[in-house]
């Protein structure tokens, strides 16, 4: 409000100025001859216009001056009013910091009293405990006399009846001997037949390992042979390499071979890398990390 009243004044000043100077230009335009001597023409227009336009220009200059002071209070108001939130923000969490920290300690109290609680309840429960178990005892030592004594009367009767008894013994020993080594006969023919299946199984193992193992190698050759730029002149590399899971290169050695190819093939095994290998049998793996295999012209294997 304050910005647009001092607009309003300016424009009122600006506008009584202009009035002022435009009846000095009218009132100068009356030529004045004095008797007997011809005065000069004074082209009192261009003097009074452009005393116009240097009033005006002051008078945008001051304008724009006191727009700009204006926009600065206006702009340090603003400055002062975010200033003054946020330090209200500031004291409201200080605030609601200072109610959590207070909700945690009153929190904290009640669990400490709920553990004191349960401690108490706890004693309270081992106590009835020890008492039953020192019940549990008494009643469990009368029992054992109880039985030492009845123990005693049995076996009293029992040493009558001792020879009866021993024959008895004896047959059941001698049938449980009988069937003990009926038993171990079966399971020694049990295991005997197990063992020849497990190598059976093992040598089919064996077998199935090995063609994957070949499967597994013409996987191989085909990715290295795709990335192998063939030297011009015939030739051949043999190689050995270690694999590692996943199909990683481990190292490559040159066996044999001219240096054109063995150079070009190890730049062809590094190019494939990671070679295909099984990543759900180890068994097939184990049988391909280490790996000898050949690169030839095909007009050398002509």
């Amino acid at each position: 409000m304050k910005f647009n009243n001092a607009i309003i004044i300016s424009l009122v000043a600006h506008v009584v100025l202009v009035g002022l100077l435009v009846a000095n230009f009218q009132f100068s335009k009356i030529e004045v001859k004095p008797s007997g001597i011809p005065a000069p023409k004074i082209n009192a227009k261009a003097v009074n216009n452009k005393r116009v336009e240097q009033l005006v220009e002051k008078l945008k200059q001051e304008r724009l001056s006191e727009q700009r002071k204006e926009k600065k209070r206006l702009d340090d108001l603003k400055k002062a009013e975010e200033a003054a939130k946020q330090r209200r923000k500031d004291e409201e969490k200080k605030a609601a910091d200072a109610r959590k920290k207070q909700a945690d300690a009153e929190r904290k109290r009640k669990a400490e009293e709920e553990k004191a609680a349960d401690l108490k309840k706890k004693r309270i429960a081992e106590e009835k405990e020890r008492k039953k178990k020192a019940e549990q005892e008494k009643k469990r030592k009368a029992e054992a006399e109880r039985k030492r004594k009845a123990e005693e009367e049995r076996k009293r009767k029992q040493r009558e009846e001792e020879e009866r008894k021993r024959k008895a013994e004896e047959e059941r020993k001698r049938k449980e001997a009988e069937e003990k080594a009926r038993q171990e006969a079966l399971e020694r023919e049990m295991m005997e037949q197990m063992e020849r299946e497990a190598q059976e199984l093992e040598a089919a193992r064996q077998q199935q390992i090995l063609t994957e193992r070949e499967i597994w190698i013409t996987r191989i050759r085909g990715r290295i042979n795709r990335n192998w730029i063939e030297p011009e002149n015939p030739g051949r590399c043999t190689f050995s390499i270690r694999i590692a899971p996943g199909g990683l290169v481990i190292s490559i050695q040159v066996v044999k071979g001219d240096t054109a190819h063995c150079e070009s093939g190890r730049r062809a095994i590094l190019k494939a890398e990671p070679l295909p290998v099984p990543n759900d049998d180890p068994d097939v793996f184990e049988s391909l990390k280490t790996l000898n295999f050949e690169l030839e012209n095909e007009s050398t294997q002509e």
